[in-house]
């Protein structure tokens, strides 16, 4: 037992040996400037889960080396703005943002709430990563170091897709590198096939959903960028992106990805003339588009039929299964239990196992006060946390967001990025409908919350960059 403690004792102060000096090095290196800080939060997105599954016992507190990046990145962003005497973005929707950020502040001191720990837990997952919006629009002062960034970001489809490949050959192999980056739960159970499982893949994330939540931001940036300029790699990182989303094994990516490429083919346009046209009336558009439909379909037949059969079903899944039975099943449990302020902010989100009374609130919702299982979709969790009232500020701001955005991508008339910003427009809907209507867990995850209001930002700096380049 002394040898145990003694060798966890002396594993500790290596890494604080190793840690400390790096914090100040990094430390440093935001401050002299704020926008590597954002590299540095991707690259640490991409490796994160990497990481902690690699270290013994896999740690969640690794996961705070994220937040720490994020906390020095926005004291490095708020110093370089008083020091150089520069206006911050003033939001358009700022009403609407004052508002949901005042309500969800006062939630926090909801006396429902078994603790202020609760609250802070809520602060996190409503507010933390909001002000990312801020850093993506004075992120970029020039558009071509804004295409540039986005294609890098799209490139890595290409790795990324390429491990999923070795983890669907491989899933069900006692391989140590695979085990290691391996998800709670490796594969679906479903009876329509053959094998009667589906693996859910993940890459290097910690989840097969972050995995196809990343890939879907990858693919419509891809889509987006192509629209501008085509070239043979972003090509080929798009249709990985895409490809990736489909062996991933989450149904939701894939049924959400369809959706969203309509609404895109609907809303971008093309230029002739100095005129503008619906992309969907293309005729090179619907050509390729029917090549794609018909190679995908290829694909599923005859080379993944398992996956391809079970992938086309979750259409079948979500709108006679999951739409009656569990979304309107869940709204008649969440209704006649609910308050006009909710429990307080963070009494149902994630993390809650690692808070002070956390695992006693838990085991009191799911197994005393009720028999059936916790909700699972956002629209009860907002009910359950914030309320009636909550409920509606909620969507109040991401509606007038949305009308907003759709004024900012109307400006942007006939410039090229235009469909950059519907493409960024639709990822942003999609998600909202991931998290309202079938998991709440979306706004919980961090990897979707830093790069959703990144990239949020990003769109409503688009017009200053397309009118700074004309």
């Amino acid at each position: 037992m002394e040898l145990t403690k003694f060798s966890l004792i002396k594993m500790i102060n290596e890494y604080l040996f190793i840690a400390i000096p790096l914090f100040f090095l990094i430390a440093a290196v935001i401050f002299r400037r704020w926008r590597t800080g954002v590299v540095l939060i991707f690259i640490w997105l991409l490796v994160e889960d990497v990481i902690r599954r690699l270290i013994p016992g896999q740690p969640g507190q690794i996961m705070l080396v994220k937040d720490i990046l994020i906390l020095l990145t926005y004291s490095s962003f708020l110093a370089t703005m008083a020091i150089k005497d520069k206006k911050i973005w003033r939001p358009s929707f700022i009403i609407s943002l004052l508002l949901f950020i005042g309500f969800v502040l006062i939630e926090v001191f909801n006396y429902n709430a078994p603790n202020l720990f609760f609250g802070a837990i809520g602060l996190r997952h409503y507010l933390w990563y909001l002000p990312l919006a801020f850093l993506g629009y004075h992120m970029f002062d020039d558009k071509e170091k804004l295409l540039k960034f986005c294609r890098i970001l799209v490139y890595a489809a290409i790795p990324l897709f390429a491990l999923i490949i070795f983890q669907y050959l491989f899933w069900d192999s006692n391989i140590v590198f695979l085990r290691s980056l391996s998800t709670g739960h490796q594969f679906h159970n479903f009876t329509l096939v053959e094998s009667e499982k589906i693996p859910l893949l993940s890459s290097v994330f910690g989840s097969a959903h972050r995995y196809a939540r990343f890939s879907m931001l990858l693919f419509f940036l891809g889509v987006g960028l192509l629209t501008i300029k085509k070239s043979k790699i972003l090509i080929i990182s798009t249709i990985s992106a895409f490809l990736g989303i489909i062996l991933s094994g989450s149904r939701s990516a894939f049924v959400l990805t369809i959706m969203g490429i309509v609404l895109f083919i609907i809303s971008a346009v093309y230029v002739k003339n100095n005129k503008i046209f619906s992309l969907w009336r293309n005729s090179r558009v619907k050509a390729s588009l029917l090549v794609s439909i018909l190679a995908l379909a290829g694909l599923m037949v005859f080379i993944i039929s398992d996956l391809g059969i079970f992938q086309i079903t979750a259409f079948y899944y979500a709108f006679q299964e999951r739409i009656p039975s569990m979304m309107f099943k869940e709204f008649n449990r969440t209704f006649p239990e609910a308050k006009l302020f909710g429990n307080g902010a963070g009494t149902m989100s994630q993390g809650l196992d690692y808070i002070p009374g956390g695992l006693d609130w838990i085991r009191y919702q799911t197994q005393e006060l009720r028999t059936d299982s916790w909700f699972e979709n956002g629209v009860s969790k907002i009910i359950f946390e914030l309320g009636f009232a909550g409920l509606i500020i909620f969507y109040f701001f991401w509606g007038y967001l949305f009308y907003r955005t759709k004024k900012e991508i109307k400006k942007l008339n006939i410039s090229p990025l235009r469909n950059l910003a519907v493409a960024i427009s639709t990822f942003s809907f999609l998600m909202l409908i991931w998290f309202s209507f079938l998991h709440h867990q979306t706004f919980g995850d961090a990897t979707t919350l830093a790069t959703l209001w990144f990239f949020i930002g990003v769109l409503f700096n688009l017009n200053k960059l397309a009118t700074s380049t004309a």
